[in-house]
């Protein structure tokens, strides 16, 4: 039997399905963080308008892109 692969969250890789992996580790118990200032941001996707294409918001409401956040532990 061949091992499982590695999820993207716990490699670092961001590739194509970067959103899908940071969502997982967030059920996982990760707490997603912004690369330049380490703040918190939480999950808010919208079907149209800036939340389709940065749908991590901050508490002060500022919008980021799933390659700007990573999960921490």
């Amino acid at each position: 039997m061949a091992d499982c692969k590695t999820p993207d969250y716990r490699t670092g890789r961001r590739g194509r399905h970067w959103t899908h992996a940071l969502r997982s580790a967030q059920r996982a118990g990760a707490v997603i963080v912004t690369d330049d200032t380490g703040e918190s941001v939480s999950y808010s996707h919208t079907d149209s308008g800036p939340g389709r294409l940065r749908p991590w918001v901050s508490v002060d409401g500022v919008r980021y892109d799933s390659y700007e956040v990573h999960p921490e532990w």
